[in-house]
């Protein structure tokens, strides 16, 4: 073998090794975190964290390994929502704090050093009246962090329209809170990993007419008037990355209330409904297909009605599942 072939076999083998041992930097305590609008410094990794209401938050202490440290949490299992069926073994074990949203006098009983929530989560934002508003600033009085994740700052404070770079913003942010930075970086990898096989998918789609969508999630009885997402909702971001448009994204803000004369005077191409609760997706989807004064609306026609659970369309991990199923109901003949 020649030195040069060597030297070069060498030197691409050093490289690879040193590539192959490099690991995120641990985290160094104090450490001072920016969440948006203030910043949190933490002496010490958190040991006892209550997280709130969704699974989208309760996912991210699931992702990084962490549920050894959730004292509790509060909500989501009286409202009928649901963890990935990877979890659902691990949150048998961690006890529930309260029922539906949390109040201060719960979340203080649990005695967490750390509550992981979101504006309109159980985080009450700080213009809150004092006195069992559940606040950063109250909380704080009482020797407790709070972490609120980043698709919610909307409410406190002008930010870019809600994606994915929200949730790999939480994950690093904890990575570091907790000293877990290469889990951090490990699942945020294999998030892009299969965003960039979706799209990869999708890459060659061309259309005379940009796909619009209607997404209806489904809390409200039929008989009441819909729910939909505006621009500041992550299943319009999900959308757009499937290559659809949401109908009512003109609208900069998140979940909000419409009708079904602007839903007919839009005329979706497709409806994407978002199964809340318990709730029968497939029952809300018979009935718009029965709904006389909806038979004029393109997706109706057309039969493009599709069905995924809310919490697949969440800011959070599985919102890349959620991506996958939306792209795959959009564009069937791709993902064959």
């Amino acid at each position: 073998m020649r030195k040069s072939t060597l030297k070069i076999l060498l030197g691409a083998a050093l490289c690879a090794g040193l590539l192959a041992g490099r690991t995120a930097a641990g985290t160094k305590y104090p450490v001072t975190i920016n969440n948006g609008n203030r910043e949190v410094t933490f002496e010490a990794a958190p040991k006892r964290v209550v997280t709130n209401c969704d699974s989208n938050i309760i996912e991210l202490m699931f992702a990084l390994g962490l549920e050894d440290r959730l004292a509790g949490y509060a909500g989501f299992p009286e409202y009928g929502n649901n963890v990935s069926p990877e979890y659902r073994e691990k949150l048998k074990a961690i006890p529930i704090v309260t029922p539906g949203y949390i109040t201060l006098e719960p979340l203080l009983k649990a005695g967490p050093d750390l509550f992981l929530s979101g504006y309109n989560y159980g985080l009450d934002i700080p213009a809150a009246e004092a006195g069992g508003a559940v606040t950063p600033d109250e909380l704080e009085k009482h020797g407790i962090k709070s972490y609120a994740i980043t698709e919610s700052l909307i409410r406190v404070m002008k930010k870019p329209p809600v994606s994915l770079e929200d949730t790999y913003t939480d994950l690093t942010n904890l990575g570091i809170i907790f000293d877990v930075q290469d889990r951090a970086q490990k699942v945020i990898q294999d998030m892009r990993a299969r965003v960039a096989a979706v799209e990869a998918k999708l890459a060659d789609v061309k259309r005379e007419k940009t796909l619009e969508v209607f997404i209806y999630p489904t809390w409200n009885a039929p008989d009441q008037p819909p729910r939909s997402n505006g621009a500041q909702a992550m299943p319009s971001a999900l959308v757009k990355m499937a290559k659809g448009h949401n109908i009512f994204s003109d609208v900069d803000d998140s979940w909000i209330r419409v009708t079904w004369e602007d839903v007919i005077a839009r005329n979706p191409d497709v409806i994407l409904i978002l199964e809340t609760g318990t709730t029968s997706g497939p029952e809300r989807k018979a009935l718009i297909q029965r709904d006389p004064a909806l038979q004029g609306v393109q997706a109706v026609k057309d039969g493009r009605i599709y069905v995924i659970r809310v919490e697949d369309a969440y800011p959070g991990p599985r919102a890349v599942h959620g991506l996958e199923l939306i792209a795959r109901a959009f564009y069937p003949e791709l993902f064959n």
